[in-house]
């Protein structure tokens, strides 16, 4: 098996999407509802997704593929900026040239493959080489004893940076609890 990793382009949005639908119908089997819902993503969610990837694109967001022996796996998407539901903090969050990466996910029939994995290590390393002081990330925190996604990245040498919640005019139907990691870009060199 062979991991390689290469630049999104537009025919990559169907693989995209049906990554999304097997992470909500295998998060929904989970019970863990609360991150993308219970219910399978309709058409208008896909043209949200579409249009709203394409936008930070244009503003200079840079997204890639995994592939695993050629097929897409995972994709990763890193933004110059970090998203309007999470504005920096003045008295919370350390100063510094951020990278953030909004979008980190892996279709779940490559579920123990290790691409999550190599797409973290390709983001560190993207992060040393732009010479960022911060890579900061931020997820579904979800209630006590369903913060797996929190511990993964954990897991992967970043921190807990601080909790916030997305209003639900950023999520659509309901507050959203979410999690800001980070890891100091000159402890990965």
């Amino acid at each position: 098996m062979s991991i390689t990793i290469r630049a999104y382009k537009e025919s990559d949005f169907e693989f995209l999407w049906a990554t999304f639908a097997s992470r909500v119908e295998w998060l929904a089997s989970k019970g863990l509802e609360g991150q993308w819902g219970a219910e399978p993503w309709d058409a208008a969610d896909k043209e949200r997704i579409h249009t709203k990837t394409h936008k930070e694109l244009s503003l200079g967001a840079r997204s890639w593929i995994a592939q695993v022996d050629a097929e897409p796996a995972g994709y990763l998407h890193v933004t110059p900026f970090r998203a309007e539901y999470l504005p920096f903090s003045e008295t919370e969050d350390k100063p510094g040239k951020e990278m953030f990466a909004k979008m980190l996910v892996v279709h779940r029939k490559f579920k123990g493959a290790g691409v999550g994995e190599f797409l973290l290590r390709f983001l560190k390393g993207l992060a040393v080489e732009e010479g960022a002081d911060w890579l900061r990330l931020d997820c579904w925190r979800g209630p006590p004893g369903k913060d797996g996604l929190v511990k993964y990245y954990e897991g992967h040498g970043f921190v807990r940076a601080r909790e916030f919640v997305v209003p639900a005019k950023y999520s659509e139907e309901q507050e959203w609890p979410g999690q800001l990691l980070e890891t100091k870009v000159a402890d990965l060199r």
